[in-house]
């Protein structure tokens, strides 16, 4: 609206203000006339002149108060007139507002039916989103369900009136991967989702069906009607979930088969930053996978191995050329390999980026075996036994030096069959090529006749070469000439199972005869008896007559026993004054047996011829019976024994035969056992100590622990009286940790002395057998904080070939401790000379029965000299026990050995007394 359209004239004057002016200029007029003619008047003094003064004062006074009001009227026109303009200039701008106002009221409407229109829109369009979106959309409003679409219900699998009003069950039901309730996790969303923020979590839920699946649901607040919800999508990952399981394998099994492979593989960048590296790499460098992986690892490789590397890396990158080559790998622990590595280029197609793979293999078992390879073949040329490689079918592919002169004098072998050259003991030798073959291996005798017709013989082992997985390609023949081997062994073997004085067999010798005929007429009714003797007054002959005199007489009784009883009868000699005989056949029948002993008895009333005089010697016989009394052959000569010592304490001449009622003797046996636990316990066991020289000087080189018995009452048992009963019973085994451990104290308190003798130790074969004795051994040396180098262990041939293998076994153990071992009562057992060869002994201790009679004894002496010779010859120790005068000191030192111990130098004695002895003895020559 425009000013023109206003109802004002154009003045802009309000009529009231042209209603109240008054015409105050006319009126000032008239009486300033008044006054004029009054003052006129005034000069001619009348009597009224006062009157007239005081009416022209007070017209004087009423015009200064029209003036007056005037100015007032006129001062308030001012005013009136201002604010008239100011009230037409706002109704002006009232207008030109209420027009504006118009307008945006305009505006508004419009944008009040736009927005409508758009919230319209939205709505539809969020309609349309909330329903076709893939996604389950579920609105909540104080954690109930107030709405959800159309994919809420398909994924979870419920109808809508299920949903409606509450919180789902499959929220109730939620897991997480290990399967715990993630339940609580959800509401605990809920309550943060509430709180304005954004949550989400990935669960599985559960179908109404049961039918679990990965879901991925996120939690949001949102404000509708004024009022706060909580949206809630639910999305199906069940894809994605299974595609980073399927990417996860595969990821794990590439890991794997990357890091399975035994060789190191790794990826570096073309600037040689490691990409990819497998565990057999990085445990090969000493680096953790973590650390290296981007990293440049030239400069933590030791050596200058780093630089390099990198040079030819970078000379593979410039020229794609990159020759296998060998490095020498310092390992973290400070040991050495070496490597081979070979190289290649890869080049990603997507980016063009060129990678370096490394392959590096470990070849210094390579290196180790090539090495190896040419020490065998060494060896193989420069073998002193024959070795020969053979075809599956026996026919010589090659051959040694040594099999060539051996066995063919010369010339080649290679090309014929095996049996060609060697005749082996064997019928079936194909069968026997088959079996090595097929993995066994086999050993046995061949004998060959050489160009002078001498017959040589052949120790032939076979054994299969395993070259690949599928058995046998060639076969391994290693041929040894054992002929002089054969001749010692059959000596020795002779000297191990015959009494060298009188020619007999020994005890040895002896049981095993009776083991075979008790295993050969086990299922049989064959008898077999067993018969014990002892020489009545041998000792008074012995000791009156001499040595030499008492070996006669032995010599003459083994004659006449042997004739007495026949030559179908088994007739040993045990040692000493023992005898012992074997009876089969018919001549095993009780009333037999009778009249064969009875013959016997009768035969040794004649007197024996010595030289100068005669001696009358009387038996006493024990017998026993298989399989009446027994079908074991230690417990047949244990009844023996009893039955001889039973008649041998009823008097001279006599025979008894083993009944239980002979166990008193047993009984006298579990007496000493009982005794000797109790000794063990009370500490009566003690040691004494008998003195070693060396045989040129005849210096103190060190002694033997002897074990003895004093009982409370200050009685001495003899050895031979407790240590047969420990054997018998199982005690030997405590009694030798006793012996053992006093020894060991003994040697501590010895060297913080200032001495250090060396201390020989007996170790029986119940030890030696015993699972645990090396184990018993050395907790006994930590816990003395003893030297095992302080110490020799002796132990008896018989026991050593009881088990040879096991007894080796256990000797290198007590070797790798640092023990010396020696080999007691040498000569004595049956030992084979390849088997001494294999034992890690240092000693050879020969038996006292060789050396007891070798001043008058050929045979001894030669026995002596030949086992001497045989250490000398193996690098062992030789010491001689039993010496009992100069003569035979002189002897056995001229004979090669090393050390001598007897009563001639010292008799046992206890410690104190030993040490006495070292101190004042004096070598005797």
């Amino acid at each position: 609206m425009s000013t023109s359209q206003l109802p004002y004239n154009q003045s802009n004057t309000p009529p009231e203000a042209n209603s109240t002016s008054l015409p105050v200029e006319p009126l000032l007029e008239r009486v300033d006339s008044l006054l004029g003619t009054l003052a006129d008047a005034f000069d001619e003094r009348s009597p009224q002149e006062e009157l007239l003064a005081t009416l022209q004062q007070s017209l004087v006074e009423m015009r200064e108060t029209v003036l007056e009001q005037s100015q007032k009227i006129t001062q308030m026109q001012a005013q009136s007139d201002a604010m008239a303009r100011a009230q037409a200039d706002a109704i002006v701008h009232s207008v030109e507002i209420i027009d504006e106002l118009e307008q945006t009221r305009q505006h508004l409407s419009d944008a009040r039916l736009a927005a409508e229109q758009a919230a319209g829109d939205t709505r539809r369009l969020a309609d349309t989103i909330f329903e076709r979106t893939h996604d389950g959309v579920l609105v909540f409003d104080n954690q109930q369900c107030i709405a959800c679409n159309d994919n809420s219900l398909r994924l979870l699998g419920y109808q809508r009136e299920a949903m409606l009003g509450g919180w789902p069950a499959a929220f109730e039901t939620a897991v997480h991967e290990d399967n715990s309730s993630a339940h609580q996790d959800l509401c605990a969303m809920y309550a943060k989702a509430a709180d304005h923020t954004v949550e989400m979590i990935e669960i599985k839920l559960e179908r109404a069906n049961g039918e679990r699946f990965w879901a991925e649901i996120t939690m949001s607040f949102f404000e509708m009607q004024d009022s706060g919800h909580v949206l809630v999508v639910v999305r199906d990952i069940s894809s994605r979930k299974n595609f980073e399981t399927e990417l996860r394998r595969h990821r794990d099994f590439l890991d794997n088969i990357i890091n399975a492979v035994p060789d190191q593989l790794s990826v570096k960048c073309s600037d040689h930053k490691l990409v990819v590296a497998n565990e057999a790499f990085c445990n090969a460098h000493g680096f953790r996978r973590e650390e290296v992986v981007g990293q440049d690892i030239s400069a933590r490789l030791a050596h200058g191995l780093g630089e390099q590397l990198r040079e030819i890396e970078s000379r593979l990158l410039s020229t794609g050329i990159s020759p296998p080559t060998e490095h020498l790998l310092i390992q973290p622990d400070g040991s050495h390999s070496i490597v081979s590595v070979k190289r290649s280029i890869f080049q990603d197609e997507a980016s063009g980026d060129q990678y370096i793979v490394e392959a590096s293999r470990d070849i210094t078992e390579d290196r180790l075996r090539e090495d190896r390879l040419r020490l065998l073949a060494s060896v193989f040329n420069g073998a002193s036994e024959g070795v020969a490689i053979l075809s599956l079918t026996g026919m010589v592919h090659e051959a040694n030096p040594a099999f060539t002169q051996v066995v063919h004098a010369g010339e080649s072998p290679v090309g014929k069959a095996f049996t060609e050259t060697l005749t082996i003991e064997v019928e079936d030798f194909d069968n026997i090529l088959q079996r090595v073959a097929a993995g066994e291996t086999w050993s046995g005798k061949a004998t060959h006749r050489n160009d002078d017709l001498q017959e040589r013989s052949y120790w032939l082992s076979l054994s299969p070469s395993t070259e690949t997985d599928q058995g046998a390609r060639r076969i391994i023949a290693l041929v040894s000439d054992i002929t002089e081997r054969e001749k010692a062994q059959a000596k020795l073997r002779h000297q191990a199972m015959y009494d060298t004085l009188t020619g007999l067999p020994n005890r040895r010798y002896y049981r095993e005869r009776l083991q075979e005929l008790i295993e050969a007429y086990t299922t049989s009714n064959e008898r077999i008896a067993i018969c014990f003797l002892d020489l009545d007054d041998f000792k008074h002959v012995n000791d009156s007559a001499g040595h030499s005199t008492g070996d006669m007489l032995l010599k003459l009784a083994s004659k006449r026993l042997q004739a007495a009883v026949g030559s179908h009868a088994f007739v040993a000699r045990f040692g000493g004054d023992e005898f012992a005989i074997l009876l089969t056949g018919n001549d095993a029948q009780p009333q037999e047996v009778d009249r064969i002993l009875e013959e016997l008895l009768v035969s040794f009333r004649e007197p024996f011829y010595l030289e100068s005089t005669e001696a009358v010697i009387g038996l006493s016989l024990g017998t026993t019976h298989f399989p009446k009394d027994g079908t074991d052959a230690d417990i047949l000569m244990s009844n023996a024994d009893i039955a001889m010592y039973a008649a041998k304490s009823a008097g001279k001449n006599r025979m008894r035969s083993f009944t239980p009622g002979l166990q008193d003797v047993v009984q006298l046996r579990h007496h000493v056992q009982s005794k000797l636990r109790r000794a063990m316990a009370d500490g009566e066991i003690q040691l004494n100590y008998q003195p070693k020289v060396d045989s040129i000087t005849r210096l103190p080189v060190g002694s033997e622990a002897l074990v003895r018995w004093q009982t409370s009452t200050g009685e001495f048992i003899p050895p031979c009286n407790f240590i047969p009963v420990a054997e018998q019973t199982g005690l030997i085994l405590p009694l030798g940790e006793i012996v053992f451990e006093q020894a060991v104290l003994q040697a501590c308190q010895w060297n913080g002395q200032g001495n250090s003798p060396l201390i020989a130790i007996n170790i029986s074969a119940h030890q030696l057998r015993h699972p645990r004795f090396v184990e018993q051994v050395l907790a006994t040396l930590e816990r003395t904080n003893s030297q095992a180098d302080w110490f020799e262990l002796e132990i008896t041939e018989y026991a050593v070939m009881e088990d040879v293998s096991y007894a080796v076994s256990v000797i290198n153990q007590l070797k790798q401790l640092g023990f010396r071992v020696a080999i007691d009562d040498f000569g004595t057992g049956y030992s084979s000379l390849s088997y001494l060869k294999s034992f890690p002994i240092d000693t050879l201790k020969i038996d006292l029965s060789f050396v007891r009679d070798v001043i008058w004894d050929s045979q001894s002496r030669a026995i002596v000299r030949s086992i001497a010779a045989l250490g000398k010859g193996l690098g062992l120790n030789v010491v001689a026990e039993g010496v009992e005068c100069e003569e035979q000191a002189d002897i056995l030192t001229e004979a090669g050995c090393d050390q001598l111990q007897g009563y001639y130098f010292g008799k046992p004695m206890n410690a104190a007394a030993y040490e006495q002895w070292l101190g004042t003895y004096r070598p005797i020559r």
